[in-house]
Parts: structure tokens; C-alpha cells; sequence
């Protein structure tokens, strides 16, 4: 698909704390940035001179205020995010946590809140998390998975707004940018369920004979975690 060729990468991390007695997941309402309005794991940028998991941990603490120790803490896969017309490709970094210490807590970024593996509101994430996130619920790791995104249509982004639920704490602020890039993009902060991109393909491979640790540029497994 010549429109989702990429000729560079960011390196991204997400974590998934995960009650396997109370069958429970932890996860954040984004509040702003990329990804606003919408539920997701903890995560983002890795920082220079910072492993994936280095990052990972980092990440999890300032949103989240908790911890995790190494044993406890595990990479679970990779997923390669591509949206079309953008030439940059987001490296996703997956890690899963049974234990951890501290106590949770809200920040300016992040509001944490638990769901049940039954209660997990998909409607409201990204459209892949319904692909890969029951998977690794259910311990089917480690895995790497492709995913291509187009830019929904503003008739259909309107109406994800108008039906979607009121969103609590959080801007009253109504911008939306429309640019066609990935890097460019605003969320509007009345919630749009699954957000302003449209999932139009996918690539899924579990049971691995190891955790993917590098995506070449072509889209393929460039190395395995030793």
C-alpha cells in the first residue's frame, strides 16, 4: 500500500497492569495530547538514552504513581502503528504487569480507573485494542501486530461527537485539526469513540518464538529480545 510507506519511526511504550485473581485491566481516560477523550494503557515517548522498558517504567509512574518491579514486569509484543499519508510509523513497545506498588493515582494527563475483561470499554479506544487487547488478557503473548489507520471523514467524526458520552474533567475546549498526518492531529474534546481515525487493515501474529525487540522499516521483524 503505497500510501502507508514509511521511511521513519518513533519509539513509543504501553503498559497494561493487569488483576489476573479479580480478571480486572487498569487503564487511563486521556485527558489531552494524542490520543485525548479516549481509554488506553499508560505509556508514550521513550526518552534518549532510555530503553523501551526503561521508558516504560518511567511512563507508568508519572501517570499512574505506581511501580513496578523487573521481575514483575514483562514485554508482552510490538505494535507498528501506519496512517496513511504519513510517512512516520509509531513503534509501540507493549509491556504487562501483574504486581506493582503504590497507590494509584490521577494526574494532569491520565485519570486510572479498572474495568473487568468483560467490561472493557472498546467503543471508547482505539478501534485495534479490540484485535490484540483480548489476546493479551488472556496471556496469548508475545505477539507483534501491523496496523493501518485512515483519517475518518468529518461527517463521520461529527457523529461519533454527537453520540458520544459526556466527558468529566477534562477542557471545555472544542478544536479540531484536520490535518491528514498523524503528527499534526488535535482530538476534540466532546469524546469521538475510537477517535478521528478509521482502522482499515490489519496484520496479527501471536504465539512467537520471541518477543519482537526492533521493527524494520519495511514493516517486518528486524530482531528478537535475547
Amino acid at each position: 500500500m503505497e500510501s502507508f510507506t514509511i521511511t521513519s519511526k518513533k519509539v513509543l511504550t504501553l503498559v497494561l497492569v493487569i488483576d489476573k485473581v479479580e480478571q480486572k485491566v487498569l487503564l487511563g481516560y486521556k485527558k489531552r495530547g494524542f490520543g485525548a477523550h479516549l481509554w488506553n494503557g499508560f505509556g508514550g515517548k521513550v526518552e534518549p538514552g532510555e530503553t523501551t522498558r526503561e521508558g516504560a517504567l518511567r511512563e507508568l509512574e508519572e501517570e499512574a504513581g505506581i511501580t513496578v518491579m523487573s521481575e514483575d514486569f514483562k514485554k508482552a509484543g510490538v505494535l507498528l502503528f501506519q496512517f496513511e499519508n504519513d510517512s512516520v510509523a509509531l513503534e509501540t513497545h507493549v509491556y504487562k504487569a501483574y504486581e506493582y506498588q503504590g497507590q494509584i493515582r490521577e494526574c494532569e494527563e491520565m485519570r486510572p480507573q479498572w474495568f473487568t475483561f468483560a467490561d472493557v470499554p472498546y467503543d471508547q479506544m482505539w478501534e485495534d485494542d479490540r484485535i490484540w487487547l483480548p489476546m493479551l488478557l488472556n496471556g496469548q503473548d508475545p505477539f507483534y501486530g501491523r496496523m493501518y489507520f485512515k483519517r475518518k471523514p468529518v461527517e463521520d467524526t461529527k457523529e461519533d461527537e454527537a453520540t458520544a458520552a459526556p466527558v468529566l474533567n477534562t477542557s471545555t475546549s472544542t478544536h479540531v485539526n484536520h490535518s491528514t498526518t498523524m503528527t499534526g492531529t488535535s482530538f476534540s474534546a466532546a469524546q469521538p469513540k475510537s477517535g478521528p481515525f478509521a482502522m482499515c487493515d490489519y496484520q496479527l501474529e501471536h504465539g512467537l518464538q520471541g518477543v519482537p525487540r526492533e521493527i524494520a522499516l519495511d514493516g517486518t521483524i528486524a530482531s528478537f529480545e535475547s
